[in-house]
């Protein structure tokens, strides 16, 4: 037995989400404030005995998105798979939608709702009916009744209820408004109707949570803190268990040594005169009639319990042998490692023949952990007969995970945004792009956007154009650029689709047509022509493989440069660039000339040949490295590259738009083309004075409309 599906609805920053597990181990990653904790909160809220039975939720739990809370329910559901024979198993197993007799006995389900309670919902329902019974009178009463009632809702008209077999996913909007309610056609359903086969039974006799053996590791920042607990404390559970086992007669001899050991300190000399020199001065100052009785008497725990739980954890480096220190002394990696194997050792302790499934949540394995570490951890944590459910931010954890266990959180505007990358791939596709992602790569998992190039130029070029042009970085802008190099870009754009990632990916590549003019019979090339005649004919046809590919896909768009990279690059008018590069590896000044003569040409078939040429010299990864040292705030972005960036740029905010304006004034005031006549200094001092920031950017974008950010702009809102 295990969970197969988690449903959300209108929990937290969840407004209607839907997660697939599989057996084993289970990675959900997404970056800071996706929701990571309130996902596992969800999940122990069901399945975790150690959390209270009697829930509460708050205005606070419930999505912003909605709007007004009253009304609307949280519903928190957990679907089984494979489910036993057993009775406790079988009071989950799942009714058939519309057939209540119906039971699917080998899958089950398991559901919180917050809801409010039987007479509001009839409210609603009467109010629905009346609508029903006269749909062509004025709605605008009707909305007037449903504000009266729904603002007289409170918290405390609220039920919380668990049922299991319910046969409905209410994450999915039709359903959520065909039985909880649709409250702008103002429908609602007859709360009287049971619809067992809808919402469920209700569990009676049997406590699900507990017939789950269920540990939690949480994320830790201060780890001997947490070990100084005693409610939280893995280790004082480990001991409390092992303390039932201590045989009588050690016990009693432990004790009564201990109590031996309390009256000798007690009767030392030193002790017994500071309790004489508090009393004399108590008596003093009150006087015998009020003075209190004072003796000073040592208190070390007699009982075993508290013995045990007064053991601290003693530790040493594994480089340091011999050496052992306390628990504050290791490396915060370390302590919380020793926390997490805490942990582990606790789920062995309360996973036991009798539950009907075993389950472990480590949130965030990673703080302070080494990356080695990570990365052996999640491999030794296939247990066999456990589900394991790993919430992460780190490229190297999600770098070993697979894509068919992997859900990924991101943030939206009001609800975050769940995806999982595997959904109606087949397994070929699967294993192509789990041998492609590694700790380098699997950043595009965590990013707004991404761009797929096919090389090390525009890989090292392309950011560095970014950050000289723009002022800012592409992570700031939430890009993240991936090298594909000899992999198929289709092989891992397959992952942006409708059905699994929904984020933009932009395809940065070659259309290699030929820089020089080619016969029309290709039996007269000479070699370089032969040469190129090949590369166009490749790239031809790659295009059209691409261009099919992407058909239909909405988030997914590739980019073409006319030729090649090196050659649109020095065309778009970035000669000074490259001629800077040559400069800095070219000591004659008659080759630095020769150089320049050819670089500047307007023939693409002589500066293309050039450029291409030093590129092979150089090797295309280091001579693009020199490049990107080379481009500044005035370096002209190709326009296929531009087109690129605004289609994979996630959100430009005003504040986001504000700062690249603002850096752009101030560099251009220093230094812009010759032919340009704006006045710098004073649209600057104009562009700041504004009060509000719309007015700055649209005196902007009026003042410099040919500017590369205002072209950026319009295109990322066309």
């Amino acid at each position: 037995m295990y969970i197969s599906k988690l449903s959300i609805r209108n929990y937290r920053n969840f407004r209607n989400a839907s997660l697939n597990f599989n057996k084993g181990v289970n990675t959900i990653i997404g970056e800071n404030g996706s929701g990571k904790t309130n996902l596992f909160q969800a999940i122990r809220i069901l399945i975790d005995e150690s959390m209270p039975r009697v829930i509460k939720f708050y205005e606070t739990d419930f999505n912003r998105s909605v709007g007004a809370w009253q009304g609307h329910w949280i519903i928190i559901q957990i679907q089984f798979s494979d489910l036993d024979v057993g009775e406790e198993a079988q009071s989950l197993a799942m009714h058939k939608v519309g057939h209540v007799d119906e039971v699917d006995y080998t899958t089950g389900s398991y559901t919180v709702y917050f809801r409010p309670r039987i007479e509001y919902r009839r409210y609603l329902f009467e109010l629905s009916k009346e609508l029903q019974e006269n749909p062509d009178r004025d709605k605008s009463e009707d909305v007037v009744k449903l504000e009266a009632i729904l603002q007289n809702i409170t918290l405390n008209d609220y039920e919380t209820i668990f049922t299991g077999r319910s046969g409905i996913d209410f994450s999915v909007e039709n359903s959520y408004k065909e039985f909880v309610g649709d409250f702008e056609l103002i429908k609602f359903p007859d709360p009287d109707e049971l619809r067992l086969d809808i919402y469920g039974i209700r569990t009676q006799g049997v406590s699900i949570p507990n017939e789950f053996a269920c540990t939690f590791a949480k994320a830790l920042r201060d780890v001997e803190s947490d070990l100084r607990s005693f409610k939280d404390n893995p280790l004082i559970s480990l001991l409390r268990d092992k303390g039932k086992s201590i045989e009588i007669l050690k016990k009693n001899s432990i004790e009564e040594k201990v109590k031996s050991l309390n009256d000798d300190i007690s009767n030392l000399e030193e002790v017994k005169g500071v309790s004489l020199g508090i009393s004399s001065t108590v008596k003093r100052a009150v006087g015998e009639t009020y003075a209190p009785n004072v003796n000073i008497r040592s208190e070390l725990p007699s009982e075993m319990e508290r013995l045990l739980q007064s053991l601290k954890l003693w530790v040493g480096d594994p480089d340091e042998e011999g050496y052992e220190g306390k628990l504050g002394e290791l490396s915060l990696g370390g302590a919380n490692l020793i926390y997490l194997s805490l942990k582990l050792l606790e789920f062995e302790k309360v996973k036991k023949e009798d539950k009907i499934a075993n389950f472990i949540l480590i949130e965030e394995p990673e703080a302070h952990i080494h990356t080695h570490i990570q990365k052996t951890l999640f491999n030794k944590l296939k247990e066999n007969n456990t589900q394991v459910f790993i919430s992460t931010h780190s490229t190297h954890i999600s770098s070993v995970s697979q894509i068919s266990s992997m859900n990924i959180l991101g943030r939206g505007k009001q609800f975050a945004e769940v995806f999982n990358p595997s959904i109606n791939l087949d397994p070929i596709e699967i294993r192509k792009i789990e041998r492609y992602l590694d700790a380098n790569r699997t950043n595009l998992l965590f990013a707004k956007g991404v761009l797929l190039v096919e090389g090390d130029a525009e890989h090292i070029v392309i950011p560095a154009l970014v950050k000289s042009v723009f002022g800012v970085s592409v992570d700031e802008l939430g890009i993240s650029i991936v090298n594909i190099g000899s992999t198929g870009f289709t092989n891992i754009a397959a992952l942006f689709h409708e059905d699994r990632v929904r984020r933009n990916c932009g395809i940065i590549t070659d259309n290699d047509l030929s820089i020089v003019e080619l016969p029309e019979n290709s039996e007269t090339d000479n070699d370089y022509q032969k040469k190129c005649r090949n590369s166009e004919k490749s790239g031809i046809e790659r295009r059209k493989k691409l261009d099919k590919f992407c058909e239909g896909n909405g988030w997914i768009k590739p980019f073409y440069a006319k030729h090649t990279f090196e050659v649109d690059f020095l065309m778009a008018n970035n000669s000074v660039e490259v001629q800077e590069v040559v400069k800095d590896n070219f000591e004659r000044d008659a080759d630095r000339e020769r150089i320049k003569e050819l670089l500047v040409d307007e023939n693409v078939a002589i500066a293309g040949k050039e450029v291409l040429r030093l590129a092979e010299k150089f090797g295309k990864g280091w001579f693009a490295v020199m490049l990107s040292e080379k481009v500044d705030h005035i370096t002209v972005i190709p326009d296929y590259i531009l087109d690129a960036l605004a289609y994979t740029i996630p959100n430009l905010t005003t504040n986001i738009q504000f700062s690249i304006a603002a850096y752009r004034l101030k560099r251009l005031r220093k230094r812009h083309f010759t032919n340009d006549e704006n006045d710098y200094s004073n649209l600057l001092r104009e562009f700041e004075n504004k009060e509000i920031l719309k007015e700055s950017m649209d005196l902007y974008f009026d003042t410099l409309p040919n500017d590369v950010f205002t072209k950026l702009v319009r295109l990322a809102n066309a």
